[in-house]
C-alpha cells in the first residue's frame, strides 16, 4: 500500500502521471496519487484533467503559495497509506519497473527511509541550461553505493520512499519560506534520531532543468536560507560541504580575503557559470564567495 505524493508549482506533470498509473496497477496493490498545485501561473487547466482520465487521483489547486515545506507536509497529512513515495512534478522513472522496485524494499528492508536518486538524460542538455545539467550530473546523479558514503548529504526527496510513521515523527520544517535547504534540514533531523537512509539504485530523470541564469539566482537564495539555518542552529557545518568550507575559513582568518577576491572576480565567475562550459570548480568558490560576503554584513556565529 503506497501513497504517491507530488508538490506541483509551473509543471506539466502529465508525463509523470501517465508513467507511474500504468506501473501501481501491475502491482496490484492499494495505492494514491496525490499531487497538490502551490498557486501555479500555467499548467493548471491541463493538470486538472488527470483526475477525468485516472482513478485513484486527487489533484489539489491552492489559492496562495505555501512553499516547499508546507506543502510536502500538507501532502503527507492527506496521504493514507502506511508508504509515502515523494516525486517532484519534473521527473520520469528511469525503470519500467521503478514501483515494483520500490515495493520490494518496502516489504524486505528493516530501513524506513529508501531513496532512489537522479539521473539525467543527454537530450536535456543545452548551452542554456549548462550549469544546472553539469551540476546535476556531477554532485547528483550517482550510484547507490556512492551516495551510500554520505547517506544523509545525498538525501533529495524529489525521488524518496519514506514510512508515513517516521515522516510524522520528523516532517519538514515549516519555518523554512525561502527557497532552498529544507532536504537538509530534514536529513539532518533523521541522523539527531539515528534513522537510517538506505540508498538504492531505483532513479528518476530531472527533466526540468533550470536555464543558467535562474539557476545562479536559485543558488544566491538557497545559501541565503542555509546562513539563516546555520544562524538559527538548526543546521550544522558537518551537515553541509559548503558550510563546513566557510567554518574552515574563518577559523584560518580568511574570510576577510576570501570575500574581497570574490568581489573582485565576480563578473569574470558570472560569466563563465552562465556560459554553454561553466567551470563546477568556479562555482564551488563563487557559492564560498557569496556565503563569506553576506557574512560581512551580518557575522555568522
Amino acid at each position: 500500500m503506497i501513497s504517491i505524493l507530488i508538490p506541483v508549482y509551473n509543471i506539466d506533470c502529465t508525463p509523470l502521471i501517465a508513467n507511474l498509473h500504468p506501473q501501481l496497477i501491475r502491482q496490484q496493490v492499494p495505492f494514491e496519487i496525490i499531487c497538490i498545485d502551490d498557486a501555479s501561473s500555467q499548467f493548471v487547466s491541463e493538470n486538472k484533467k488527470i483526475t477525468e482520465k485516472y482513478a485513484d487521483i486527487q489533484f489539489i489547486v491552492l489559492k496562495n503559495n505555501i512553499g516547499r515545506s508546507r506543502i510536502r507536509n500538507l501532502l503527507a497529512s492527506k496521504a493514507k497509506y502506511p508508504w509515502i513515495l515523494f516525486l517532484d512534478a519534473d521527473t520520469l522513472p528511469v525503470s519500467k519497473h521503478f514501483i515494483s522496485t520500490y515495493m520490494k524494499h518496502s516489504k524486505t528492508a528493516v530501513e524506513k527511509v529508501i531513496a532512489g536518486g537522479l539521473a539525467y538524460r543527454p537530450e536535456d542538455h543545452n548551452s542554456n541550461n549548462s550549469l544546472r545539467y553539469k551540476y546535476g550530473l556531477s554532485r547528483e546523479s550517482h550510484t547507490a553505493p556512492e551516495r551510500t558514503k554520505n547517506p544523509y548529504r545525498s538525501l533529495l526527496f524529489s525521488n524518496t520512499l519514506i514510512q508515513k510513521s517516521v515522516f510524522n515523527e520528523v516532517h519538514f520544517n515549516e519555518s523554512i519560506t525561502q527557497y532552498g535547504h529544507e532536504d537538509s534540514l530534514f536529513s539532518a533531523e533523521l541522523r539527531k534520531k539515528n534513522i537510517v537512509v538506505k540508498h538504492i539504485d531505483n532513479p528518476v530523470y530531472h527533466t526540468g532543468i533550470e536555464n543558467n541564469i535562474i539557476f545562479l539566482d536559485k543558488t544566491k537564495n538557497g545559501i541565503e536560507n542555509l546562513r539563516n539555518l546555520f544562524l538559527q542552529g538548526l543546521i550544522k557545518s558537518e551537515d553541509n560541504k559548503l558550510l563546513k568550507n566557510f567554518v574552515r575559513l574563518k577559523k584560518n582568518g580568511l574570510l576577510a580575503v576570501f570575500t574581497f577576491f570574490y568581489r573582485l572576480f565576480n563578473p569574470i565567475l558570472e560569466k563563465n557559470l552562465v556560459s554553454g562550459k561553466p567551470s563546477l570548480f568556479l562555482f564551488d568558490l563563487y557559492k564560498l564567495g557569496y556565503l563569506c560576503r553576506l557574512s560581512q554584513k551580518k557575522k555568522l556565529r
